[in-house]
């Protein structure tokens, strides 16, 4: 049997295309972002809550959300507390959740 391998809504930044300008880093709550090299990175996926508030700050819309492959703290921004009564892996809050075997 293999490894549980699970998804996480987190921000993916088009590489090459970020102004480093910082207004997503400013508005990201949990500080996951950070500038290194002149562009946004996401330093701290696990603090994450995947609440997409550095999205609408980018004035350029470089950042997109996006499932990728996590091994980090499951419990951290897995499941939004209105998302408890998700069906068939949809929620009230019309996001996707994953999680494959």
């Amino acid at each position: 049997m293999g490894e549980k391998v699970s998804y996480k809504w987190l921000p993916v930044v088009e590489e090459g295309f970020c102004n480093g300008c910082q207004e997503c880093v400013l508005a990201c709550e949990p500080q996951c972002l950070a500038i290194q090299n002149g562009a946004v990175v996401l330093t701290h996926p696990d603090r994450c809550g995947s609440e997409e508030h550095c999205i609408a700050p980018c004035p350029i819309g470089v950042i997109k959300m996006d499932w990728v492959e996590y091994t980090g703290n499951q419990s951290i921004g897995k499941w939004r507390s209105s998302c408890r009564g998700e069906k068939n892996n949809a929620c009230c809050c019309q996001c996707q959740h994953k999680e494959l075997v």
